[in-house]
């Protein structure tokens, strides 16, 4: 079983959502949520989640503190994969150099099939080698 941190949405209707298509799956497990950047790097430091699912209002260079989170999970041994969830209506052009095949997705909030896509490639990956290494 996988675990997921998520990270970025605030407590309601979007985040029962996100938990419920995450677990439809029996693979993937959402251990916790965090909405503010200490509190997801406690988390992250404390329940080493195999995928930090990170949803982000824009892209890195307009938050900052999101780039924090996204380093701090990556940085974790064994690093986070991680799901770089945007905006349904257009993806940050800033993200395209963070992707990592493996390791690290890009998917659009509202893309569900995307979504699963990401989590199965880096599950996939972590059940068989270090996702940060390339075969």
């Amino acid at each position: 079983m996988m675990t997921v941190l998520v990270v970025g949405v605030p407590e309601g209707e979007e985040l029962e959502r996100l938990r419920s298509r995450i677990q439809r799956n029996p693979h993937f497990q959402v251990i916790s949520h965090a909405r503010t950047p200490d509190i997801a790097l406690a988390h992250a430091r404390v329940l080493l989640p195999d995928i930090t699912v990170l949803t982000l209002a824009g892209g890195f260079r307009d938050d900052p503190a999101a780039l924090g989170i996204f380093h701090g999970v990556r940085a974790l041994e064994p690093p986070s994969g991680v799901v770089l969830r945007t905006r349904a209506d257009a993806a940050p052009g800033d993200l395209d150099g963070f992707t990592l095949d493996g390791a690290v997705h890009a998917v659009r909030a509202g893309d569900e099939e995307g979504l699963m896509r990401a989590l199965r490639t880096i599950g996939l990956r972590r059940a068989t080698c270090d996702p940060d290494e390339m075969p």
